[in-house]
């Protein structure tokens, strides 16, 4: 007879794993050096946390996800996020491909890993935000509000991931997230993603499109009061930042073949306006804004950190709205 799993053993590892989890977001957030010790490749602590969200997820054995299973792969998002965040040895490790045996519903080019490596981090985390979205969209009406705001939860710190990581290595992380491919739908990762994040907004769209929600005269009263209907807050949240994601995607400081396909794609997913003055990159634009108006309503002062990389990004897109209007002109 095989071995029976002792739930108070797990329970307790469990517990211990959250605290731990929650010492090394304090000690991130205290010293990007603590960051970088932590993320040394002889810790194996990034791989580790890449391990735990396959296998729980992706796994061979994989049931419904109870709570103990969601729990701790939120605990190894959560630490994932942390890590990453300004650190480039950890970010590093996501991109790298391993070994793994794990069904994931995306796949990478041959050309990207050698024969005998199967996966990279970057295509499990991808693989869980194309899972979470999946089960939020598909059954809207049956989820319990823990699994939801789980799901939320979740999806936030896979988007946080994956702008860590194109931010600290934009290169081999752009080149990678461009050439996964969606099994089952036969699409590659960037329309998807686009679409997806695009179909987020679709509560407030027209008061977007009609340029009344991020617009620069709109108060932060109305930024969250008036146009943003109850229960929006968290599909306005997890707009912006997916496209805080597409717009480090698309921007770089030096221009690449990755950045400006990349580009292209986006640019064909988004909406279209007519008069040119919502649609497109607009559109990102006004919901970026919309979403800084929002996220300093809710936060206040503290949320200057940010806000200011985001302004960043802003005035970029601004200045790659105007050259693709000049393109329509030529």
């Amino acid at each position: 007879e095989s071995l029976k799993p002792c739930h108070r053993c797990i329970a307790y590892l469990q517990k211990r794993a959250s605290s731990l989890s929650g010492i090394i977001d304090s000690l991130c957030c205290l010293s990007p050096k603590a960051s970088i010790a932590l993320s040394c490749p002889e810790s194996y602590l990034v791989p580790g946390l890449l391990k735990v969200v396959a296998d729980l997820s992706f796994g061979n054995n994989v049931d419904a996800a109870p709570t103990s299973i969601r729990d701790e792969i939120l605990t190894s998002l959560k630490t994932l996020t942390s890590l990453t965040h300004e650190n480039p040895m950890a970010c590093e490790q996501v991109v790298r491909p391993y070994n793994w045996d794990n069904s994931l519903p995306t796949s990478i080019e041959h050309t990207m890993v050698a024969s005998d490596q199967k996966t990279t981090g970057v295509c499990i985390i991808f693989s869980y935000l194309l899972k979470a979205a999946s089960a939020k969209q598909g059954n809207d009406d049956d989820i319990d509000k823990s699994r939801e705001r789980y799901l939320y939860d979740t999806t936030i710190f896979c988007l946080n991931i994956l702008t860590n990581i194109v931010e600290m290595v934009p290169h081999s992380a752009k080149h990678m997230i461009e050439h996964i491919a969606i099994n089952d739908e036969g699409v590659s990762a960037i329309p998807w993603l686009t679409r997806w994040i695009v179909s987020s907004t679709s509560g407030f769209r027209k008061s977007i499109m009609k340029g009344s929600f991020g617009s620069q005269g709109e108060t932060e009263e109305s930024a969250s009061g008036d146009e943003l209907k109850a229960g929006e807050e968290g599909n306005l949240v997890t707009a912006g930042n997916g496209f805080v994601l597409l717009a480090y995607l698309m921007l770089e400081d030096e221009p690449s073949s990755s950045s400006v396909s990349i580009r292209d794609v986006v640019i064909k997913e988004l909406p279209i306006d007519e008069s040119g003055a919502s649609g497109g990159i607009q559109y990102m634009i006004k919901t970026l804004k919309a979403f800084c108006n929002f996220y300093h309503y809710s936060v206040g002062d503290l949320s200057v950190a940010v806000i200011a990389p985001i302004v960043k990004l802003i005035a970029g897109l601004q200045k790659l709205d105007v050259a693709e209007q000049r393109k329509t002109w030529l």
